[in-house]
């Protein structure tokens, strides 16, 4: 080849690439995707495990919801001679859930109210050691008043009826749902076919998700131009409930369809129907959600799950597509729109005969009128779930649905609020130029009531508006008792086994100005009227109050003396024996001295005083019976003397104001004024029931009233209501011992007397004890007798 030609040649190769091997890109991109799947199907197959191990450990074992807690009230009884006026009868029924359905009840949770009757069908309910199974009843009323009950299935008289205790709180956790569990056969058959057609009818034939209806739906949302059916099964649904969130996303999709897979090939269906019938979201109440169809059940029927019509089941199962939507308590004609469709396509399905259909699209559906479940009686559930802190630690009460059953009377419980809200509201503007001006705080008050003989806490309002301050002057504020300590002076002189000296009522004290050195310095009492009195009996000097005779009382018959018999009355707070104790002048809880005063109507027992009854789980397994703790601590006749002074008290002395605004009842108690003006009390007591109320400013600014113009109109206006409803004008009036003895005694010498005295009175003494000398003033005829 010649030298010009191998240049040529040189140069073409120059220019021309050397051609690059085929295939290498392609198998580069090949083994490319080949990774990228390889490592989705690995990072996929762990997500799937990951998946499968969630949904088999959330979903497994006895344990898959966190029940709240429920406080229930004591139970209310009903029998003749009760006020259903008074006692709010009609609203304490529709608290229960109870239906009002015209002229006549059908069937559990129905009340008709005529004008000589009410009929109630009574539901059934779970008490601690006993169930009970609701029947119809008829209440036989005169006027407002119970004449007679009668079993309406039997016939047969019943002396009393008891309704059931009233839900006052449920003790949630942050979920805040509100569920009541039950079993797949609990459930009707009818809800179960409506649910199951409505939501997914093929629920029996697919494997978690349904390929056929999820294609049905999109075709149907593709023709409407808008979502008009769901492709999800009700085992998507659940998974979504129970494990997801209900944010729409693309993943959140595809983990609901994996699980809900996963869900089908690790459990039965049954067990799946079961969870989804506790689980489904069914509507709100209040700031808690309504899950499950039995707690759906209770809501708007006011029923037991097993006690539901096919009208009401089909009703619940329309509900499920969208509870706010076609709530039948606030839009029933959507609701029985969406109840017939549900009908109508279980009766074209042959679930349901044409008659059934007819009857059932007939069937007028009641609800029980909405209620909000706020916590009611705060104070009172505030101080119930500190005591149960000693029990159970806050996250049991708050997940395993334990019930609580207290000693609350909730239509007392709502008469105190009103009495204490309206009280303290009359005090500021008629007294408003006694109050301080411009206060930064609102006049306070609390008002607690009392069984004495069982010590059950029937009544605890802490305060004025609990949504303003949750501090509960009943149990946590220290006050000075003021005059209401007095009575526990002058027990203690009336006892001969704890007075050096013998005292009745009829003895005489000089109610006279002194001063007495002390420890801390000389110590001069006064009156409240600033006034001496002479020689008074004991009788004038406790129901007039006055501090002189009371302070020279408790000097002669000792002072530890004093602060034993305080002890054995139940007083726990500091009592040091000097001579202001007489007066009141230390700090107690109104509640601790309101328990104290229980010893006058029970004539010398102490009764702890009592909140909690009962604690039962869900299963109905008793885990906490509370029992009455009574205590001899003081003898019969000695109290028996102080009630008679005391009953003197709102007769004639301090406390007569009551008489005044219409309390005619037999009653007892005491007027209580700080020295300062910074308390203001009235403790008063029937032979049934003990109530105290206490005024003041929580930081003790004086209010310059004292405790008959102050507590004793609120303690009135609770006393009154509460009275009427139970013994309408026949009160039972206290019993004393029969070796207590009424004599008439001149009260200007407290010697014997006859009618010709110009002042004789009869009173009270312990056998052997009564005066047996002659009074000088009154004039004997002949033949008279002392």
């Amino acid at each position: 080849m010649s030298p010009k030609r191998l240049e040529k040649e040189s140069i073409r190769r120059q220019k021309v690439p050397r051609p690059k091997k085929r295939g290498s890109f392609k198998r580069r991109l090949t083994l490319f995707v080949i990774f990228c799947v390889t490592l989705m199907g690995i990072a996929g197959t762990f997500h799937v495990k990951n998946l499968k191990e969630t949904v088999a450990k959330k979903f497994s074992g006895d344990k898959r919801w966190d029940i709240p807690s429920r406080v229930y009230s004591d139970a209310e009884y009903l029998y003749p001679g009760i006020d259903i006026a008074q006692r709010r009868l009609t609203a304490k029924l529709e608290r229960l859930g109870y239906r009002n359905t015209g002229p006549e009840i059908h069937g559990p949770g129905d009340f008709a109210l005529a004008a000589d009757h009410l009929d109630i069908y009574l539901h059934d309910f779970q008490y601690p050691l006993e169930k009970f199974s609701g029947f119809p009843i008829r209440i036989e009323i005169a006027g407002t008043r119970i004449l007679n009950l009668l079993d309406l299935e039997s016939k047969e008289p019943l002396s009393v009826i008891r309704l059931e205790p009233e839900e006052i709180a449920t003790l949630f956790d942050e979920k805040m749902e509100d569920r009541t569990l039950i079993t797949l056969k609990e459930v009707p058959a009818h809800l179960l076919e409506a649910i199951i057609l409505i939501e997914d009818e093929r629920y029996f034939r697919h494997f978690g998700i349904d390929l056929y209806g999820i294609a049905r739906a999109a075709v149907a949302n593709f023709l409407a131009m808008h979502v008009v059916q769901g492709g999800s099964t009700l085992t998507q649904q659940l998974v979504k409930n129970y494990f997801l969130t209900a944010k729409r996303s693309f993943w959140r999709k595809l983990n609901e369809a994996t699980m809900a897979i996963l869900l089908e090939r690790q459990f039965s269906k049954a067990e799946i129907l079961e969870a989804y019938l506790n689980e489904i979201y069914l509507g709100q109440r209040g700031p808690s959600s309504v899950s499950g169809v039995a707690e759906a059940a209770k809501h708007y029927f006011a029923k037991e799950i097993g006690q539901l019509t096919l009208s009401e089941s089909a009703m619940l199962a329309g509900l499920i597509r969208s509870p706010n939507a076609y709530s039948p308590i606030y839009k029933p004609e959507k609701a029985r729109a969406r109840r017939d469709l549900v009908l109508k396509k279980m009766m074209e399905s042959e679930l349901i005969s044409e008659a059934d259909y007819k009857n059932a699209v007939e069937e007028n559906l009641v609800t029980p009128k909405p209620k909000i479940k706020p916590v009611r009686a705060p104070y009172f559930i505030d101080f119930v779930k500190w005591q149960l802190a000693d029990l159970y630690n806050e996250a049991l009460l708050e997940t395993e649905g334990l019930k609580i059953f207290t000693t609350l009377d909730m239509t007392q419980q709502e008469t105190a609020e009103e009495a204490l809200q309206r009280g303290l509201a009359d005090l500021e503007t008629r007294w408003s130029q006694l109050l301080p001006k411009n206060h930064p705080d609102p006049l306070q008050g609390c008002l607690i009531s009392m069984s004495p003989q069982n010590g059950y806490i029937r009544v605890m309002v802490g305060g004025r508006d609990y949504l303003q301050s949750q501090f509960n002057r009943c149990t946590q504020a220290m006050r000075q008792p003021g005059s209401t300590f007095k009575p526990f002076v002058y027990l203690t002189a009336f006892d001969p086994k704890r007075s050096p000296k013998l005292f009745t009522p009829a003895s005489l004290i000089d109610d006279k100005s002194f001063t007495l050195n002390t420890p801390q310095g000389p110590w001069t009492p006064l009156n409240y009227d600033k006034k001496e009195h002479g020689a008074v009996t004991l009788r004038t000097a406790l129901t007039q109050s006055y501090n002189l005779a009371t302070a020279q009382l408790a000097l002669q018959v000792g002072l530890p003396a004093i602060v034993l018999t305080a002890r054995d009355a139940g007083m726990t707070s500091n009592l040091d024996p000097v001579p202001s104790l007489a007066l009141g002048a230390f700090e107690v809880s109104p509640l601790e001295m309101t328990a104290a005063y229980g010893i006058f109507p029970n004539k010398g027992l102490k009764t702890k005083p009592l909140t909690i009854i009962g604690v039962m789980t869900q299963e109905g397994t008793v885990l906490e019976r509370k029992k009455i703790e009574i205590e001899r601590t003081l003898d019969p006749l000695p109290v028996a003397l102080t009630t008679a002074l005391l009953k003197g008290v709102l007769d004639e002395g301090t406390a007569v104001g009551a008489r005044s605004l219409g309390f005619g009842a037999p009653a007892a108690g005491k007027t209580g004024t700080t020295s300062n003006y910074k308390d203001a009390w009235f403790i008063g007591f029937t032979p049934t029931q003990l109530t105290s109320v206490w005024v003041g400013y929580d930081d003790n600014t004086p209010t310059q009233m004292s405790g008959a113009r102050a507590a004793l109109p609120i303690w009135t206006e609770f006393m009154k209501k509460a009275e009427s409803a139970t013994h309408g004008s026949v009160a039972q009036d206290f019993s004393f011992p029969k070796e207590i003895l009424l004599v008439r005694i001149d009260p200007d010498s407290g010697k014997l007397a006859n009618d010709r005295c110009p002042h004789s009175r009869l009173e009270y003494f312990i056998a052997g004890t009564e005066p047996t000398e002659r009074s000088e003033s009154c004039k004997a005829a002949p033949g008279d007798s002392f």
